[in-house]
């Protein structure tokens, strides 16, 4: 998780590319392509009361010192007027709070903790120092100025999720045990959660591939016409999702709003039990927020995706929280294809072949070899954007993505590690502490669940994926949000 030490500055980064971006994913542009808002099926609760069920009420008890403040910030005549007001947020501990505003003309920024000017706060974004319990409940707002006068924005709670692998509760589920049970090898069920931005008409689950049985299984529907699949064994597959106004849009283009899941769900024999296993991948890009919801009979219960504060805030602050985030060099793989996608680096133009970034990591890459006495007639030298001659060397490959590589006597002249059990000894925390570095799954890990996430495609290394599995897999719930 990002933290920010006690005293520390607030971290106030990229303020005008995220604003920037916020203007292209207005709410109303995104719910064009799909004809507006509808329900959720299974609505969760609304982002602004108590969504992590930690049983305190969202501006904590009368007189307690998270109470909103009694009158709200001045505005006088003038002040530039507010088109995207700050958003509430729901974090785990350690994780920080995201808070934006966009006002036209805007000139000057202060932002409010419960009524208090926070020092040093004074730009158009504002991430929150590191969450903590009693953190829950507490009021942010910002003040615009343009020099003539000034706007005050409206509030924007801080909501504390109890769950410390910042998992949604278990109301965000639904009651999975009236699913309807498998006859053939397990259930996959569909749930809409963009709270309530798209209608179940809209919003098309396809799977496609071949059944253990040699079976060519193609089907393709809306989560209102069938919210619920009696799976087959089906053999390294995909399942894609897609939120269009008919089932004619729902398409893979980069200005198509769609995503996917992994799975295989086989066996070896009939004597065998079956067996699933499956990831949500950020691999290829970011498309729509998935979680997911793994339950078997030998009591195998987990969940794997984007955490609960990512499914409650809007596509858009997901966006700009992104484009907040992550150094310059990364911020077109936040606008490449907005606001449709977010594409890993290798995606990105400026990260090519050519392009102003294709030599991001080569500095980086000659000290890990330097320091390692990597032989490269052995292993040679990736090429933009890390791309290697195989992925013969997945240890040396996720070392370098996260910046951990270049310590003398990690790896042989082979590129294989010298300690085979280097990853138990490196927390997480200890992946990313300097650029070069891939940020963009960082930001993926930093708002997963658990921590988890696939960012890039040897992020199983060291057991940090999003990967799940289990043998005799009774159903498989995916979430779908915006």
């Amino acid at each position: 998780m990002v933290s920010v030490r006690q005293g520390a500055r607030p971290r106030l980064r990229n303020g005008a590319a995220a604003l920037a971006a916020v203007s292209m994913l207005s709410a109303a542009a995104l719910l064009a392509a799909c004809g507006g808002g509808g329900g959720d099926s299974g609505t969760p609760a609304a982002s602004s009361g108590n969504s992590a069920g930690n049983g305190n009420p969202p501006g904590g008890a009368p007189g307690a010192p998270n109470a909103p403040p009694a009158s709200g910030l001045a505005t006088t005549p003038g002040g530039p007027a507010i088109s995207i007001e700050p958003a509430p947020q729901t974090v785990s501990a350690g994780q920080q709070a995201f808070f934006m505003v966009k006002a036209d003309g805007a000139t000057s920024y202060q932002w409010y903790r419960n009524g208090h000017a926070i020092s040093g706060a004074t730009s158009s974004n504002y991430f929150a120092p590191a969450a903590q319990s009693g953190d829950d409940g507490a009021v942010f707002a910002v003040a615009v100025s343009n020099g003539i006068g000034t706007t005050a924005s409206t509030n924007a709670t801080l909501n504390f999720n109890t769950a410390a692998d910042a998992s949604p509760p278990a109301s965000f589920w639904g009651s999975t045990a009236s699913l309807p049970p498998a006859t053939q090898v397990m259930t996959f069920a569909f749930l809409n959660r963009t709270n309530g931005k798209v209608p179940d008409s809209q919003i098309f689950w396809q799977i496609q591939g071949r059944s253990a049985s040699g079976q060519q299984i193609n089907e393709f529907h809306s989560i209102a016409d069938a919210p619920t699949f009696d799976s087959p064994g089906i053999n390294s597959a995909r399942m894609y999702f897609y939120i269009a106004p008919t089932i004619a849009g729902a398409t893979q283009t980069p200005t198509s709003y769609y995503d996917f899941i992994e799975f295989n769900l086989g066996r070896g024999d009939a004597t065998q039990p079956w067996n699933f296993n499956g990831d949500t991948t950020r691999v290829d890009a970011f498309g729509l927020k998935l979680a997911i919801r793994l339950q078997c009979t030998g009591g195998t219960d987990v969940v794997r995706g984007e955490d609960y504060g990512t499914f409650l805030e809007d596509r858009s602050v997901t966006f700009a929280k992104y484009l907040a985030t992550v150094p310059a060099e990364f911020l077109t793989t936040g606008t490449q294809n907005a606001p449709y996608r977010i594409v890993e680096p290798g995606g990105a133009a400026n990260f090519q072949p050519g392009g102003a970034n294709a030599a991001y990591y080569d500095s980086y890459v000659d000290t890990v070899w330097a320091a390692n006495g990597i032989d490269p007639a052995i292993v040679p030298k990736p090429m933009a954007f890390l791309r290697f001659a195989d992925g013969s060397r997945p240890d040396l490959i996720a070392a370098i993505e996260r910046h951990v590589a270049d310590q003398p006597g990690t790896f042989k002249a082979d590129g294989t590690l010298v300690n085979p059990n280097f990853w138990s000894t490196l927390p997480q925390s200890a992946f990313y502490p300097a650029g070069p570095a891939n940020y963009y799954a960082k930001f993926w890990h930093t708002h997963g669940i658990d921590a988890l996430a696939y960012g890039f495609s040897y992020d199983d290394v060291g057991a940090h994926s999003s990967d799940i599995g289990c043998n005799s897999p009774q159903r498989l719930v995916v979430a779908v949000g915006w």
